[in-house]
Formats: C-alpha cells, structure tokens, sequence
C-alpha cells in the first residue's frame, strides 16, 4: 500500500501532516523523546535525534576521526563570516558522511552551534559561545548555519538547532536560578543573537535551556511558539538533556511529570532529552487526564516529522544522498580548519619582539603547562595526531633548536600518619610506605582555586580516583564495600578527560600541612592498609594531612632555560575540563599564579619573552602584560595547534584575529554572574565606561593600516559606508574593518555604540582597498514594548569606523527619519519588569494569566524607571499583591529624591493574588526618573499614572 506521505513529489508539510494522520495515539506518545522507534506497518525507521557539531562533528567514542575546528570563541574571533560559512558546509558534508556510516551513524540533527550570549568572561562554557555583541554573533552563526543547512531549495543537508534558548549563563545553579530580563534587553539583546541564523541562515530549530527567565522555565518559555516559530518561521525546538524532568526535580514548580507535559507541548520545546521511561507515561496521563490536548501533542510530533521530510528520512533519493566519503577529515577540509585557526590568532601586544626572524641558528625555550599539551575539550572530536605547541616548534626550526620543560614543579608528598613518602606500586595503587629516595615524584599542575592534576614522572599516569570506582564496580575487589565507601586513588590515567575528571584534585595546605581532596570534594586520607583512598571523613584526622615538598621548582626551570635560549615562549592558558566547562563557572578572571610566576622568572633572565595563552576565555592580564615583550592569544585550535603558532610567530601567518568579548582587569568590573542586566550593570562593551584592558573587536597586526575618505549613504532603508583601508606597513595583512552607530542624547538608556557591521579584508603592504559596509536602518530599531514593536528612533546617530571599538578611525554623523521619542508616557500602562535600574527584586510570570510581574524581597528593594513623563498626572494605580497585613509602596523622584506619593494599602494574603490599587501623587512637570521603593515582599504587576 502506498501512502499520501511517501510521494515525494508532495510538499514536505503536505507529507508530514498525512504521516501524522496515519499514526496511532500510541505511535505518537514514543515520538516525543529523541530516540525514535520504527514503525514497521508504516514503513517508518526509527533514527535518534543529535550530535554535537561545535567544533565539527563528535565521533569521539568510536574514534573516528573528522576535522575538528577551532573552539567557536576562536571562530567568533576571525570576523570573518564567509570563512565561517565554508566551514558549516564543509562540517555539513562530515555529518552526512558519518550519517551514511554502517557503524555507530551521526544522526543528521546537529546541538548547535552555541548562540547565548557571553556576558560574563566567568561563564564556564565561554569556549562555546560566539562573543559578547549580538551582531557578531548572528552574522557568524548564521553564515555556519547556511552552511550545515546546505543549498538545496527542497532538503536539507543537516539541520542545525542552535543552543540554548537563552539567558543561559550561570553554570553554578542553572537547573534552578531565574534570569530577570527586561522587555527591552530579551528583544534588543539576548534575541537578537538568535534570530539571524533561523531567519537568514540554516537554522531550523533550537535547543531550550535549563534555567528559568522571568519565571518561566525554559524548555516551556511560550517564546519558543509565540516568537520563534510564529515571527521567526521556526520549526522545531528540543529541550536540553534531561531538562523536562527538572520542572519537577529541580524548578519544583510542577507536581508531577503529567502536569508538566501538559505545558511544554504545543509551547515550547518539541521533543524532550529524556528516557521513554519518564515521558511516554507522563504523556499517556496528562492525555488521559486532560492536561494535554491531542492538538499539542498533535504540534510538537508533527515538527518533528516535518524536520525529517526536510532531511530527506523518507527519500531514497535526494541531493544529499551521496557525499563523497573521502572527504572525511581529508586534506582540503583539515586545510580550511587550518586556515580558521590562522585567522582566529590574536596578537594582544607587541613591543618589537614579534614576528621573530630565523637566521638559521636561533633558539626557541617553548616552556609552560601548554608547552606540550594539545587539550580535549567536551564538544570536540577525534583525531590521531595531534601538534602540541612545542611540536610545531621543532617542526618549524629542528629539534636541536628548540629547548623545552613543562615546567611543572616536581613534588614529593609525604603523609604525616605513616611518616612515609607516597609510591605508585603495581597496578598503579598508591601507599604511603615510602622512603624519601624511594618515593614517587610528581608533576603537579596548578591550575589555581585549588585545582591539581598529579602526574607521575617515572609512569607518566595521573592520580585519578578512576579506577577505584572501576574495581568497585565490577567486584574485582575482596573487599567490595570497603572499595565503595572509600575508592583507591590509582596512578593510571593517561589523561585529565571525562564528564567527571577524577583526575582533579582539590589541594589547601595550612600552616605546613597539606590537604587533599577529591574530584568530588571527599577526602584523599591513608587508610589502615597505609593506601591512598578518598573518604568521607569528618575531622582533622591525622590520616588526612600531608606534607608537601618540592624537589624542582618550575620556575626555577624556567629561569634557567631561558638564560639558554634566544627567545621563550611561555605557553599559558587554560585546561578546558578544569575550574571552568559546562556546569563549572570561574571563580576569578586572573591568570593561575603558577603561570604567572614561570612567566616572571622567564621574563627576568631573558627580555625576549613572549607570553602565548591558548584559552577558552580572557584573563585579566594586567601585569602579566607589561612582563612580556608580546602576547599572543588562540584558543584551543585543535591538531594543528603547534603549526600554527610557530608559523605565527615566525611571521608566517600575519595575525588579524579580534577579540569576541571585553577582556576586563578584575572581577570587580562585574556583577553578580546570574545577574543578566548588562545595561543597568554597564557591562559589555556596549555599555561598559570603565576602562577594559582589551576592549571588544581588538587585536594588532605585525603591520599597520590607516583609514582614509569615510563616506555615508542612507538609501533604500540602507546605510552604505565606504572607506578607504591603507596597508602602511612592511608586511601584508588582513585588517577587520567595524562600524559601529550610536545615539548620543537619546532618552532611553542605550549602548555607548553597537556594532553593525564589519569585514575582514585582507590588503598588501603598500597597497590600499575600498570597503563598504552596509546594514539596514531597522539593525537600529528598538523595542517599544508598550505597543509590542520595534521603531527607529529619530535622530542624529553617530557612525563610527575602526580597528577597534576602542579603535575609531573615522565618524560621521547620520540623521535618521523614524519614531520621535520625547519619553514614557506615564498614562500608558507600564509593564513593571520594564525597568531600568532595580536591587532586590525578581521578575516572575503569573501562570494565570501569563502576565509578568515583580516580585520584591523586602524594605531594601526598589526599582527605577528613567524619563517618565508624569506631565498633568495627579493619580497612580498599580496591580499590587502582598502577603504582608498591610503594605507600602513609596513614589519618588529617583534625581531629587522627593516623594511623590505614598500608596498604602491592606494586604491580600499572597504574591501572587493581585487587586487594584490607587494613591494620590503631587503633580510634577516635565520627565521624571520614577523610583518605586518597596517597604515589605511585595509583588507588582503593572501601573499608570492618571488624571483624577
């Protein structure tokens, strides 16, 4: 029997709603997890939904090698979205190659990439993620969508979901904590970085978040309907892994699994990242009990079927049917990750040091915890060979050249219970049994905030607890619940890498006394078998002290080699699986001490020292800067890492890339991290005036351009600027070419400048091009949210051309037709998350009625709302709920200070039961910075000013 579904010669929506029809209540209840069942009367195979594409393709467990890209920070870095669109095509032909495998197949639906917005440099999964700016953002991910997408009018190549719909930044509690977002900055910001991969890219769909925003949980977030789908012409959205089950086990704010169905389907997220165990029954109840309609479910299973006929599922023919095999990791694709990781090197300083000339018989000290580490990240794939830095050094100049330590320290840890040396005996088990000269030495790795690896330098293997939960897993061992209770810390990793690295440490030492503990915070103690094991153990029990000694300093090390060598290069960094990955936040910003040291004592015996971080972040490298004579910064590059640094170096590769986010001096510049309001916290670029110490899209060249002959023309809806870039220098180059726009004088609160557009051009030594960049004027629309629109602000915007945002060239001023804006209307009802200044307040959305409010801790909270116009009002009215017996609320004048009127009012007996409240307020002219204080917990919804 043939089915309406299987002519392909039918639209892809025309097949999916006749596939929908045929299939049994039953059959739809198992299309809501990922793992899709056939359905053998239909002729329907099952498939699984995701693999991660962040830095192309994820085939790690099954060690199949595929290019692997720059971490995405990097990629952002290049400001190059056309390099970024051959990149997404070329990962695009690795996810259909993989797909096509016999063994282990990719599935066709790709996590990613990463849009959220990196508003602090602390977020642990800063490698992810495409910068601070929404316009570099959107731009790059958009061009890597098209190119994953493919450019078939009918099918797709693959279809990129991109992640995580949004606010999701905080990795400490990100199943729990609640992101206030104004109307403005979800619209204008966190939005904006999303909408042009799904409205000009190939972006299809996206992947909701853990946290809460305004209340909301995200994989229910009715913005996912409402704005993604409905104005943005989405088609499909997933939940995070494991997140349909936090509603219950983590927000709390749904009893049971049914209950909370009912309200993600036909809402928001489509499909859940959970077992059929805990979704298939919670479907069948909230359908049985009426929670959930059969159109909802109707909804998110009848997207899924349209992404599927969009990929080709039910074809046997197709254009993406057959792609060349032998362009898995081949040499062409492993040459254009080559030239990402080319374009994303930053060259932070230069004091004449770089780029280093060969004369044939200089030497290199390449030192530091990078030196000869090609790190892992979580989202990255598999390849065999891999350059560490030091590598592509000896490569680049002969081994006999080239001078290199780690530079680790080199330790010896004796326990103060046995009085004895740690050794790693057969089988890697650790005692405390030792003498001094028998005694195991150790690389120790700090990383800082604690953090240690601890690699045996006659082994080569880590400490890791590993194995011992290994053992008492499989019963290998005598004593199972001894195993169990206490795992033995075994010297047998090859490498610091896992979801859980158990090869972390977290080390303190006191007065002399050295305490360890743990990947998971439990003890490392000497048991009664005098053997290294972690515990729960309560007490400063004797078992549990060490003592520390250090045999060789690196640093030491370091000074010495560098004495020997004509230049140094100190390979600093990060380790991209410690103190900050998925669900870890950095504590600080600044450099580990440990590195800045080495680079201190490098630095001391030989001037010509360079400082090379290979990061998924900044750092705050205030001194660390002035010690080097240059700074060059990448990010993990992948296998051609060491390559690519000495070719930089040696000036090769002229570096061009700019740094995606703000590099700030300190964590003072920052706010709380789950606190998402870079415009009342003045952070970003976009509204940062602090001085940052690397502002956002900088980075120098080995030579110079100047900027010449700025003009401006404001057609169509379009602004072209067209400037002349003049190559100045000796060496040919690429130099990044931004504008950014401003409105200075604008009543609402606005970025300083906001970049909306730019180009990577690449120009000869001596020679000049003409750049034009163009946006359109509505890239300058912001949110009316009162009437629900975007409108352009009238005025005289300031254009601004250069290197830099802290780098302008060249301005002009443009005058811009739109909306006048002469305040907000105070006689309009306000929204009271529509703030602009608050301490002590959350925003929450009733679920009655969808409408969001604030909720106010207590008599130290307030929130301010800039330029009201309250010209002729003499009345206030607010919705008001308070669970205190009477309440409060305070109008003042946010400048002077003055009161304008005090509300007063018995409570309701709840937070969320709002009633109408009213107040006389004394008559003021002109615009007013309206600030409501709060005396008691009090929630308000909204309000107006009136004429009584």
């Amino acid at each position: 029997m043939k089915y309406r579904f299987q002519d392909s010669s039918l639209s892809h929506e025309e097949r999916a709603r006749d596939l929908l029809s045929q299939l049994t209540r039953e059959e739809k209840i198992g299309m809501v997890t990922s793992n899709l069942g056939d359905v053998p009367r239909l002729g329907i195979q099952g498939t699984h939904f995701g693999v991660e594409i962040a830095r192309g393709v994820v085939n790690r467990d099954q060690k199949r090698e595929t290019t692997i890209l720059p971490q995405p920070w990097g990629m952002a870095a290049m400001f190059d979205d056309a390099l970024m669109e051959r990149l997404g095509d070329m990962a695009g032909d690795e996810i259909r190659i993989t797909h096509d495998a016999a063994v282990h197949p990719s599935s066709l639906v790709l996590w990613g990439p990463t849009v959220d917005m990196e508003r602090d440099p602390r977020w642990g999964r800063n490698e992810e993620a495409y910068g601070e700016d929404p316009c570099l953002t959107g731009k790059m991910t958009a061009a890597f969508t098209r190119g994953l997408a493919g450019h078939d009018a009918k099918y797709l190549k693959c279809a990129p979901l991109l992640k995580h719909f949004y606010a999701n930044n905080y990795e400490g509690e990100r199943q729990t904590t609640n992101a206030n977002i104004t109307p403005r900055l979800k619209r204008e910001y966190y939005l904006k970085a999303f909408e042009p991969a799904i409205r000009e890219g190939g972006a299809v769909g996206l992947m909701t978040a853990y946290n809460r925003i305004n209340g909301v949980e995200g994989v229910n977030n009715p913005d996912v309907t409402e704005i993604c789908k409905k104005e943005w012409g989405m088609i499909f959205a997933v939940s995070d892994g494991g997140d349909f089950g936090q509603n219950v086990a983590a927000h709390r704010t749904y009893a049971d699994h049914a209950k909370s169905i009912a309200d993600i389907l036909g809402v928001g997220a489509d499909m859940m990242l959970d077992s059929r165990t805990m979704v298939d029954p919670a479907v069948r109840e909230a359908l049985e009990n009426g929670y959930l309609t059969e159109e909802n479910l109707d909804k998110a299973v009848y997207s899924m079927l349209l992404l599927r006929f969009m990929l080709g599922d039910f074809d046997a023919e197709h254009p993406y049917v057959h792609v060349d095999p032998a362009k898995l990791a081949s040499p062409a694709h492993k040459e254009l990750a080559v030239k990402a990781a080319e374009e994303s090197m930053i060259l932070l300083e230069n004091r004449g040091m770089l780029p280093l000339q060969d004369d044939g018989k200089c030497t290199v000290a390449v030192i530091g915890p990078l030196a000869n580490e090609n790190y892992t990240c979580w989202y990255c794939g598999y390849a065999p060979n891999q350059t560490p830095v030091v590598k592509g050094f000896e490569e680049q100049l002969g081994r006999e050249r080239v001078l290199f330590d780690p530079c680790f320290d080199r330790v010896k840890i004796k326990s103060k219970k046995t009085g004895k040396y740690l050794r790693v005996a057969q089988g890697g088990i650790v005692y405390a049994d030792a003498d001094r000269d028998e005694a195991d030495v150790f690389e120790r790795a700090d990383w800082d905030f604690g953090a240690w690896t601890l690699r045996s330098v006659r082994t080569g293997k880590y400490i890791t607890e590993g194995e011992g939960f290994a053992k008492a897993k499989s019963g290998e061992s005598t004593d199972e619940k001894k195993m169990t209770l206490n795992p033995p810390m075994a010297c047998v990793a090859e490498e610091a890498f896992g979801w859980f690295v158990m090869e972390l440490l977290y080390a303190a030492e006191e007065n002399g006394t050295l305490y360890l503990q743990s990947w998971q915070k439990r003890d490392i103690v000497i048991d009664g078998e005098n053997q290294l094991v972690s515990a729960a153990f309560s007490g400063n029990h004797i078992c549990k002290q060490f003592e520390l000694e250090v045999v060789s300093s690196g640093a030491e090390r370091a000074a010495a080699l560098a004495k020997q060598a004509d230049h140094v290069i100190v390979c600093a960094g990060n380790h991209p699986l410690i103190n900050a990955r998925e669900e870890y936040d950095r504590p600080d910003i600044r450099l580990p001490k440990a590195q800045t040291a080495l680079l201190n004592a490098a630095a001391a015996a030989n001037e010509s020292t360079l400082l090379y971080m290979v990061t998924g972040y900044p750092f705050a490298i205030n001194a660390e800067k002035d010690v080097a004579k240059a700074v060059l910064v990448s990010t993990h590059l992948g296998p051609c890492l060491g390559h690519v640094a000495a070719k930089t170096v040696f000036g090769g590769n002229n570096p061009a890339g700019r740094t995606p986010t703000t590099w700030y001096k300190s964590v003072r510049d920052l706010p709380a991290i789950d606190d998402y309001d870079i415009a009342k916290n003045r952070v970003t670029y976009l509204y940062f005036d602090g001085e940052p110490l690397y502002a956002f899209g900088y980075g120098l060249s080995y030579t110079t351009f100047a900027y010449s002959d700025l003009t401006v023309q404001v057609e169509n809806g379009v602004v072209t600027a067209t400037v002349r870039v003049q190559n100045t220098g000796k060496y040919d180059g690429d130099e990044v070419v931004q504008l950014y726009m401003g409105l200075p004088g604008s009543l609402r609160v606005r970025p300083i400048r906001a970049l909306k557009a730019f180009r990577r051009v690449h120009v000869k030594a001596g020679e000049m091009e003409t750049v034009a960049l163009t946006f359109k004027v509505d890239d300058l629309a912001v949110w009316c949210n009162g009437r629900k629109i975007y409108t352009v602000e009238q005025g005289v915007y300031k254009l601004e051309i250069g290197a830099a945002s802290s780098d302008i060239r060249l301005t002009a001023d443009v005058a811009i037709d739109g909306e006048v804006f002469p305040g907000r209307p105070g006689v309009l009802k306000q929204e009271a998350i529509d703030a602009d200044n608050y301490r002590g307040v959350q925003f929450l959305t009733d679920k009655n009625d969808g409408q969001t409010y604030v909720e106010a801790k207590d008599f130290r909270s307030f929130i301010v709302y800039k330029n009201m116009d309250l010209t002729g009002c003499n009345a206030f009215e607010c919705a008001l709920s308070s669970p205190a017996g009477d309440v409060e609320l305070i109008l003042a004048d946010n400048k002077t200070g003055a009161v304008l009127g005090r509300l007063s009012h018995i409570g309701t007996g709840s937070l969320t039961h709002f009633v109408s409240m009213t107040c006389p307020v004394a008559p003021t002219d002109g615009l007013t910075d309206l600030r409501v204080i709060f005396t008691k917990q009090t929630s308000l919804k909204h309000f107006r000013f009136y004429t009584i």
